[in-house]
Formats: structure tokens, sequence, C-alpha cells
């Protein structure tokens, strides 16, 4: 048998070591793709760029195609990671929501992006960027602060600054009827002074045309979140930079690195202006303590009864091992002033389009309004029992809440594989089979829809994306199929990271809208209002973007 030469077992030699080459290239490849893509049989939308999911999920335009998940794919959405990014899920599926927010929830943490962007905005460690038994201590100090009759007793506080607004615009329009005024502006003054007379105990002189620290201070809290909305591409980051020690190395890289980005700079402007105010507030409140005791506290601002004074004085009063750091308190603070905020006036705003362009539902509004007001005596405001008995209110507050949602979606990273059951089985794009169950497997980005949510049809019927306040005139608890802690929808979430200012924030709109439909008419105007997306809704005025963001409204007085 003639041996093989060299010249033929060269080429043999290379061409097995191709092919094993080529199949071990091939086996950690589908290995790869497996971990990389292991829900590739779950229907979702197809990215616009290469580098995934990211940019359509954030883009300012992006409504509509958060809006639309449940009715094109489902309410379990795979999201495409691109070349590098791995993939994420975007959840509506109302039995998936109750594991992940309350059954199973301390598998599914807030994402570090979260924490890291309220960490830097509260200059701390505040309720919204801690977990476990640290947020639990923290949160047992706000659900005091926010219960319905602390919160009651807070009403007197709130006409105050209402009526405050009434006078304001008032004046404004007396001699102008169907004169155009922004009422974002008006009602982010409103809801700022309220926040800050009822929340922090402080006046921000709000309607005050000549305040500088007002316009600081207005100016900060309003942009920041704005701002933040543009760093989404470095917001994984933030919560390891803002942990960076030592404190002097971390603050030289952050003014060192926002210098040539305009957007991180005003971000960090921002956050420099709000903080020094609640350090002072705080200072002032400990010294009070200090020198006179928890009886002193009652010759603060507002009495003593606004929320972090009571705060600062349970703290206080705390033993040690259940005491806050100073920090704490002051992110809290941060907290509060801005969850008060920032939502809650533009709601009020986009009530005010909605009525504006609904005559007839602001006839009945009204109508219902000057019956309550007509069996108290004259002279005297609905108090905050009156307010919760108002049918037609209550109804119009609810579903403006459920279809204009103030956030859009919240996201939450996962700890570990975790199976949560489906009320809707996903339908395999790869073999057409159902799965009633859904693994999420470690290190998951879950996006939960609120909005989306708040609009499935099989959810809430086919009318689901109309406003129409009549589905709660006859609605009962029961029917609700989504875990929400308010009216079965997701706009304050649930669990234990549930909005705690829920009850705040639905007695500030009520009333302030009391206020306003007493005293004066709402005409839309000509042009569309626009809303778009950031961290919050922003709304604009088409073919007038440049102008920023505005709710131009036609105000009559009456």
């Amino acid at each position: 048998m003639t041996g093989l030469s060299s010249s033929s077992v060269f080429p043999l030699l290379t061409a097995a070591c191709a092919a094993i080459f080529a199949a071990v290239a091939t086996s950690t490849t589908r290995k790869w793709m497996k971990s990389k893509t292991p829900y590739a049989y779950i229907p979702g939308p197809t990215p616009s760029t290469v580098v995934g999911y990211l940019l359509d999920l954030h883009s300012p335009d992006a409504l509509p195609w958060h809006f639309n998940m449940p009715e094109e794919y489902g309410h379990v959405a795979r999201l495409k990671g691109g070349l590098v990014g791995a993939d994420a899920l975007y959840i509506t599926d109302p039995a998936a929501l109750n594991a992940i927010l309350i059954r199973q929830q301390a598998w599914f943490p807030e994402s570090t992006e979260f924490a890291g962007l309220f960490g830097i905005i509260h200059c701390g460690d505040g309720v919204a960027s801690v977990q476990g038994l640290e947020h639990k201590k923290q949160r047992k100090y706000m659900d005091a602060l926010f219960t319905a009759n602390r919160v009651s007793k807070l009403t007197p506080i709130f006409y105050q600054v209402a009526h405050q607004l009434e006078d304001k615009l008032k004046a404004t329009v007396c001699e102008s009827p169907g004169k155009v005024v922004d009422m974002l502006d008006y009602l982010t003054r409103a809801t700022l002074e309220i926040i800050g007379t009822a929340g922090i105990g402080h006046t921000f002189n709000s309607f005050d045309d000549k305040s500088e620290a007002f316009d600081e201070f207005h100016g900060a809290i309003t942009s920041v979140l704005p701002l933040a909305s543009r760093l989404f591409l470095v917001l994984p980051f933030l919560e390891s930079w803002r942990k960076m020690r030592p404190v002097w190395l971390r603050r030289t890289l952050a003014y060192v690195g926002t210098l040539p980005w305009p957007s991180a700079r005003k971000f960090r402007a921002a956050v420099d202006a709000m903080h020094p105010v609640y350090v002072n507030l705080y200072k002032a409140r400990q010294q009070v303590l200090e020198e006179g005791g928890s009886a002193a506290l009652a010759d603060t601002a507002a009495g003593g009864k606004d929320l972090i004074t009571s705060m600062i004085q349970a703290n206080w009063d705390a033993d040690e091992a259940h005491k806050m750091s100073e920090d704490t308190v002051l992110a809290n603070m941060g907290s509060i002033v801005h969850g008060g905020q920032e939502t809650t006036s533009s709601s009020l705003a986009r009530f005010l389009t909605i009525i504006a362009e609904n005559q007839n539902l602001q006839k009945r509004l009204r109508e219902e309004l000057r019956e309550a007001k007509a069996k108290k005596a004259a002279g005297e405001d609905l108090d905050y029992n009156d307010l919760e008995k108002l049918p037609l209110l209550d109804a119009v507050v609810r579903e403006m809440l459920r279809i204009y949602s103030p956030v859009t979606f919240v996201w939450r990273q996962t700890t570990k594989d975790v199976v949560v059951p489906l009320t809707y089985p996903i339908r395999s794009t790869i073999n057409d089979e159902e799965t009633k169950e859904l693994l999420i497997q470690q290190g998951t980005a879950v996006y939960l829809g609120m909005s989306a949510a708040n609009r499935s049809t099989a959810i809430w019927g086919n009318d689901a994306a109309e406003f129409k306040p009549e589905r709660w005139l006859n609605r009962t608890q029961g029917e609700s199929k989504l875990p929400g802690a308010y009216s079965g929808m997701m706009t304050f979430l649930s669990g234990a990271k549930v909005c705690p200012g829920k009850t705040f924030a639905l007695l500030e709109m009520k009333l302030v809208l009391a206020v306003l439909l007493l005293s004066f008419s709402f005409e839309p105007i000509s042009a569309p209002i626009d809303w778009r997306m950031g961290i919050t809704l922003e709304p604009r005025v088409r073919g007038r973007e440049n102008e920023g963001v505005q709710v131009p409204v036609r105000v009559t007085a009456i």
C-alpha cells in the first residue's frame, strides 16, 4: 500500500481542522444565541436600528409604540437586544404583573438605572433608591405621612394655594374673555406651592412673578427629568458612579465629565439648585427641635403639620435602630417634592384640555360642583369628604389617570430565574404552541407597560383607548383584572413600590379642578397639543415645538 505523501496529508489535515473549527464555532454560536435570545419564541417588535430596542423604547415619539404593544404582540412581548445587547421583556399581563410587583417582588428589584438616577436627583438613598429592609424602614415613615386621615387635614392648605391660583388667573383674564393662557405654567406654580407648603412647610412664592427663589427652583425641578431622559445611554452607570469614593474624586469627574455635554451639565446644575433648599429647611427644623422640642414645631410654617416636619419629628423621636440618617431624610424630602409636583401638574393640564374639548362634560362637572356647594355655608369650601362623594368628578379623574398615565413604563431587573403565571398565554412564533407560564431568566430586563396595560382591549374592552368616564360610574373593584392599587389600573403601581403619595395627589387634583371649574370656563385653541414621551410626558403645541412645553387654553372667568 502506497503511503500518503505530505502534499496530500496537509490538505486533509487543513480540511479536518477547518471542519472541527466550524463545528465548534457553530455549537458555540448556537449556545451563545440560545443564552442571548431565550425568548426567541415570543412575538415582539423589530428594532428600528441594529443596536436593539433601547432607542425605540425611549424615543420621544414612542407613545404609539408603547400603547399598541398588547394589541400587536400580546401581553408579553420580546424586545430584541440587537447585535450586542441581550433581549428584554415588555409585560402587560395581569398575572405576570401581580407576580413581579407583589408575590415575587423580591426577585424583581427596581433597575440600577432607576436607583442611580433618582439617587443622584435626590442626593442620597431615599425610598425611591433602596430595596429590602432599608426600603421597608423608610416606607414605614412614608406611609404614616400619606394616610387618608392625615392628608385630609391638609385640605385648608391646599385651598389656600388653590385660591391664590384662582386670584392670579382672574387677574389675567378678567378683562379679556377667552384669553389664551398657558395653563401648564399656572398649574405647575400651584402644584409646586402646594407640595411646598403642605409637603415641606416652605413657600416658593410661586405666584410672585418677581420671585427669584421660585424661578430658580421651578426651572430646576421642571427641567431635571426631561434632561435625564436625554441621558438614558449612561443611566446604567449612574448607580456605581454615585457610590464612588473618595467623594472629591467623584465630584471632580462629574464636573469634568459634564463640561462637553450640555444636557448633562444642565442636569447637574438643576440638582445643585434644588438640594440646598432641602438642606436649609432640614437644618431649620432640627434647630427648632433641639431648642424647643416637638412642641416648638407648631410655630413653624404650616403649623408643623406639613409632611416633612412630621417625618423629621418622627425620626427625632425614634430609637437609634430605626432612625434615618440626615442624608436619607434629605433624599426623601426631594422625593416628596418631585413626586408631588411633576406628574400632578401635567395631569391637571391634560384634564383641562379634555374638558375644553368636551363642553358638555365640562357643564355636567360644573353642575355637580355647584349642587355640592349649595349645601355648604356661604363661602365654605368643599372638604375632603365632600370631594370624595362627587361621582362624576371621581369618574373623570379615574378615566384621565387610566388613559393618560403620566408615566409610560417602569423597569425591573431579574435577580434569579423565576417562573411567573400568565393570564393570556403566549403563542409561540416558532411552533404556534401556547405557553401558560413564563420563565424569566436571571439578568433579564423587564419593562412594565403601565400605559399599555391601562389601554389593553383584552382587559378594558374594545373601547379601551377611548376617554369614557361613564365606565367608572357602575364599575366595581371586583371587575378589575390588573393588580393596580388604584381602581385596578397601573398608574400608581402596586405592591411595596406603590406610589406613597396617591391619596395626596388625588385630593390635590380634585380640589384644584373644583376651584377652577367653579370660577372659569375653558375652550381649546385651534392647534392640537402633542404629548411626547420622556420620563414623564411633555406637551408641545404642534407646529410650535420650539416654544417649549406648554398647554395653552382659552380661559373665561364666570
